[in-house]
């Protein structure tokens, strides 16, 4: 049996990566309008699960995003990134750059920042659907 794990408002599946230059960071990545999470072990982290804070996929067991529409890039900040240099990287970052061109992750890296994390998380209110396998049930 599957269980599909379904966020019943928009925009809560996050896929993001942190990267670090010294005191500076940038978190970026997408933020799905829609989709949904499969495993194939019934959930249980939903007794503990605050939906303001929500939960890591790779927290969940065997779970993996299964489908994403209408993603949007974001990127983020922290404070002691001087604002010419994020024009810079938020340029890298949505592709629009005239000096660097290919991935942001290998520009950003060849740029000396540091890939420290990449993580997926869900949050706000979940539904989870059992998904029997058809083929089980056919006779």
């Amino acid at each position: 049996m599957q269980y599909q794990i379904i966020p019943l408002e928009i925009g809560s599946i996050v896929d993001r990566e942190v990267f670090q230059n010294g005191n500076m960071e940038i978190k970026c990545g997408l933020v799905w309008k829609l989709g949904s999470v499969m495993t194939d072990y019934k959930p249980n982290f939903l007794k503990n699960y605050d939906p303001d804070i929500g939960v890591c996929i790779e927290d969940i067991k065997g779970a993996s995003i299964s489908e994403t529409y209408n993603g949007e890039k974001v990127i983020y900040f922290s404070q002691t990134v001087p604002e010419a240099m994020e024009e810079e990287l938020t340029d890298i970052f949505y592709g629009i750059s005239r000096k660097f061109s290919g991935p942001y992750q290998d520009v950003f890296q060849d740029l000396e920042w540091k890939l420290v994390r990449s993580e997926s998380f869900i949050f706000g209110h979940l539904e989870v659907k059992e998904i029997k396998d058809p083929y089980l049930s056919y006779k």
